[in-house]
């Protein structure tokens, strides 16, 4: 099979990350030496040689994406379906917008969220829940709650 090989510059640069795309090449050894010409330029000059990524694709074969993707919209309404779930074991009574306000909340729900899409393990999520909620708040929540809480979640995002 025929592979090409990619080169990239990329860097951080004001908490975001630049990235260059230099050229496709038909050998490895072609995309180093584009590398070496790169390299001495202005701008480039000014960060780490590692910061050149040289990647091999094969041609007509499928790289990813083979089952679509989620767009921002879908993940943001899984977030917020996620928060109110969230919020009405905690017995929080604001918008899932609104509890994003606090910073140490948002954190539970990202990490809640996060492991949500890892495993349908409805004790492990539950358990997780628990262990958020002990170090977020008070009252602590009764295990009951964040095992129905689990299941409402892992059911929702099954359903999508």
């Amino acid at each position: 099979m025929k592979k090409v090989y990619l080169l990239i510059h990329t860097y951080e640069f004001c908490d975001s990350i630049e990235t260059k795309f230099l050229g496709i090449y038909s050998t490895r050894k072609k995309a180093e030496e584009a590398k070496a010409r790169y390299y001495p330029l202005k701008g480039f000059n000014k960060y780490p040689e590692n910061c050149f990524y040289i990647s091999s694709f094969s041609l007509d074969e499928d790289r990813g994406w083979c089952d679509g993707f989620v767009d921002s919209h879908e993940i943001y309404d899984e977030f917020v379906e996620l928060t109110s779930i969230i919020n009405e074991i905690a017995g929080i009574e604001k918008s899932p917008e609104d509890s994003w306000d606090d910073e140490n909340y948002y954190d539970v729900l990202c990490s809640i969220s996060e492991l949500s899409y890892k495993t349908d393990d409805v004790t492990e999520i539950a358990d997780h829940i628990k262990k958020m909620f002990f170090w977020y708040m008070e009252p602590k929540i009764d295990y009951d709650v964040c095992i129905k809480a689990a299941e409402r979640i892992i059911h929702f995002l099954q359903d999508k």
